[in-house]
């Protein structure tokens, strides 16, 4: 039989090692919340530096907060970014080394370091860096795009643009960086250049046209269209509309026509791409702005304006109406067209434009200049001021060995004072021209 006194010594015992071990437990939590605090205050101080150093590009600010936080990730891999930026590519080794080995799976850290180890010249450790982001996050464009130019600068072609085509796919706006890199591993060999950027979409043959068409590679820039189709939106449009001037500029005008003819087949009609017409000569469709090409340009005269007039000079024709207001510039084009020529032939323009009360003291004119010196081939009479009907006008001109394209289109003639102000109304109608 236990007596009460023993029972009594036992239950004190047991109070009192409560007490000690719910003693030693707020210690212990006292102690784990007092670093845990005094941790994130380094942390906290430490990111203060970190943000400081990034903001004023300043090393002490870095060396503070790695000091402050030996086992923060991002004071190391921002110290590591600011020696490189010093230069001190060696300890930025380090300090990106450091930020991996606290914090593996951030995958712009291997980046870093692959881009740094490369500059160094070590190859292999950048390889295999720069190979670990693209494990990390592979379908990220960045780490795609970075290895790609890498081995293309290891020469790996082939594998190079398999990396690159990926980072494109990623980020459509690398899209004329790796068209640089391939046109440079092609050597300027277009089936090559062709087969390193595998073109595949409607939208990279329109990227790939309007890049070929800068190389001067106009029956591949053709192809190219041709093998895209309809443009789908206004990107594709606009790559369009590059590829044609580009070939303009060129003086390419059989391959800029090849271009421009696929999406205007309406306006050329069962001509195809011959040469020698007028498009729409007699101004039955609208005259779109911005279409660079073979149809009708209209210019941005002082105080010109221009429409279309729905009566022409003979049932179903419609004409170009013309409103002089003021002074103009007689050598700027007020409408103007390039048309394809066969060289050494002989051409004659006809139009037909009548007059409604215009004063001038330079009278409007056809002109026809050769479109790749500006030369003059051939220019109308003035247009009549004094008649309300329709005059029919004729233009003939030789094209020599060197002319595969004239520019036909208004002006007037030069004055003999300045300003040159002309006002009234001027209708033109009936192009045509004919090889004779």
């Amino acid at each position: 039989m236990i007596s009460t006194t023993n029972l009594l010594d036992s239950r004190g015992k047991g109070r009192w090692w409560l007490l000690t071990l719910r003693f030693a437990f707020a210690v212990i939590g006292w102690v784990c919340c007092y670093w845990l605090t005094v941790d994130s205050a380094k942390t906290g101080i430490s990111r203060l530096f970190t943000t400081t150093a990034i903001f004023q590009s300043g090393i002490e600010s870095a060396d503070s907060a790695v000091k402050l936080a030996p086992k923060d990730p991002e004071a190391h891999y921002t110290r590591g970014l600011l020696l490189v930026n010093l230069q001190r590519l060696p300890e930025a080794v380090v300090e990106l080394k450091q930020a991996i080995e606290l914090r593996p799976h951030y995958y712009y850290q291997w980046l870093d370091l692959g881009v740094t180890l490369d500059r160094l010249g070590d190859q292999a450790a950048a390889e295999g860096a720069l190979r670990e982001p693209v494990r990390l996050a592979p379908f990220y464009a960045q780490p795609r795009w970075q290895l790609g130019n890498f081995l293309f600068r290891q020469g790996l072609y082939q594998e190079a643009f398999e990396d690159l085509q990926l980072g494109v796919r990623g980020n459509p706006s690398l899209s004329e960086g790796m068209f640089e890199l391939a046109w440079v591993a092609a050597d300027g060999d277009v089936k090559r250049f062709e087969a390193l950027t595998q073109s595949g979409n409607s939208r990279k043959r329109f990227e790939l046209a309007a890049f070929l068409a800068r190389q001067g590679q106009g029956p591949e820039a053709a192809q190219e269209i041709r093998a895209a189709g309809t443009p789908e939106d206004e990107r594709d449009l606009s790559l369009l509309h590059e590829t044609i001037t580009q070939l303009l500029s060129a003086r390419k005008f059989d391959d800029a026509y090849a271009v421009w003819v696929t999406g205007h087949a309406t306006e050329v009609g069962d001509r195809g791409t011959k040469p020698g017409h007028i498009v729409d000569g007699n101004f039955m469709n609208p005259i779109p702005q911005n279409d660079p090409g073979f149809g009708w340009q209209l210019g941005v005269v002082p105080d010109v304006r221009m429409s279309i007039d729905p009566t022409g000079p003979q049932l179903g024709a419609r004409s170009l109406r013309i409103e002089y207001q003021g002074d103009s510039p007689p050598g700027s084009w007020s409408i103007r067209q390039v048309v394809l020529l066969e060289k050494h032939s002989r051409y004659s323009l006809n139009f037909v434009a009548r007059a409604d009360q215009l004063v001038t003291g330079g009278a409007p004119i056809i002109v026809v200049l050769d479109a790749v010196g500006g030369r003059l081939l051939g220019q109308s009479n003035p247009i009549s001021v004094g008649s309300t009907g329709w005059i029919p006008y004729k233009v003939d001109f030789d094209v020599d060995e060197v002319t595969s394209a004239a520019t036909i289109g208004l002006q007037r003639q030069a004055c003999s004072q300045s300003p040159c102000p002309v006002f009234g109304r001027l209708w033109l109608s009936g192009f045509s021209l004919a090889k004779i």
